[in-house]
């Protein structure tokens, strides 16, 4: 293979990389880099291949910023180092290891170029996809969970990812905690199924965050818990039922509301009643056996709040 070559070109003889994983450019940040090449110049060459069927034009591998600042500048040339024109999957498998080491990456954009890699070449294990493109097996599996998501809310993230993260109303960490929510109540309670389409109980939930209704992305975990309650029998089933459609129906119902009207409280006491057969247990085997003094305090006055809950219960239950 021949070696690198360096040179200076025309930043208007370079285009895009549309493989490139980072499809998004803060403006801010654009205007600090301009700044700085205005003051010292570009540096650092960036790394382009020729079009094989266009002598004289190049293909962006590395330093797209860069080259936006320059063409935006009006620099008559820019410092290049010219690489062989790389296949396809070369292409994309080149960019995602020349970019991997860099820092706020859109997961979006990454899902989009991974996509297309598994299209090319037609993997999609996690291990494998992770080698080639050098990302962590965790990324790969949180982009590709971006991409079950329905097509129309790919473009919503896709459309807000150039701005700050606090300007965001549609964010990929809102539309995972979104889909696991989903997937719980569907294998929980397959009846939503049957009432809900799965695009259907997405946008639902998304709309939550657009009309504000929603406090934190992590409220969705809310749901789960609601789903598991009815699916494990610590409620009535069709309660549980009624409220999930509830909630997806109504997009100003808050998640941790629904929950703590309909199931924290017999959630709570299923947990304690666990730890009370497990505290039976372990009593028993106590038994003809020497108690030390502090054990005899906490069991007598674990004794009178049993004895004051259980009266105060049953009180309640004949008012």
């Amino acid at each position: 293979m021949p070696s690198p070559s360096k040179q200076a070109v025309r930043p208007d003889a370079i285009e895009a990389n549309k493989h490139n994983p980072r499809l998004y450019f803060n403006d801010e940040r654009l205007d600090q880099l301009r700044t700085s090449l205005q003051e010292k110049g570009i540096l650092v060459p960036l790394i382009v291949y020729e079009k094989p069927d266009e002598p004289g034009r190049f293909v962006l591998m590395d330093g797209e910023r860069r080259w936006r600042s320059a063409v935006d500048l009006g620099f008559d040339d820019v410092p290049v180092q010219v690489i062989p024109a790389p296949d396809p999957v070369d292409n994309l498998v080149q960019m995602f290891n020349i970019h991997s080491v860099r820092e706020e990456w859109s997961l979006v954009a990454i899902a989009i170029a991974l996509r297309e890699l598994m299209a090319l070449t037609g993997e999609t294990r996690e291990s494998r996809l992770s080698d080639m493109t050098g990302l962590p097996r965790g990324t790969v599996r949180r982009a590709k969970r971006v991409l079950n998501l329905p097509e129309e809310e790919i473009d919503r993230i896709q459309k807000e990812a150039p701005l700050d993260r606090n300007e965001q109303v549609h964010r990929v960490d809102l539309y995972l905690e979104i889909e696991r929510a989903q997937s719980v109540l569907s294998r929980s309670l397959p009846e939503i199924d049957e009432k809900f389409s799965r695009a259907e109980i997405i946008r639902q939930f998304a709309r939550k965050r657009e009309e504000g209704s929603l406090r934190n992305v992590t409220d969705f975990r809310e749901v789960s818990k609601l789903a598991e309650a009815g699916r494990d029998g610590v409620i009535e089933r069709d309660k549980v039922i009624r409220a999930a459609a509830k909630l997806i129906e109504d997009v100003n119902l808050n998640p941790p509301e629904v929950y703590e009207r309909v199931a924290a409280s017999a959630v709570a006491q299923h947990e304690l009643a666990k730890k009370a057969a497990q505290l039976g247990d372990g009593l028993e085997g106590l038994h003809g056996q020497s108690l030390s003094k502090e054990l005899r305090r906490r069991l007598r006055m674990l004794r009178e709040e049993i004895d004051g809950l259980i009266q105060g219960a049953s009180g309640d239950g004949g008012a």
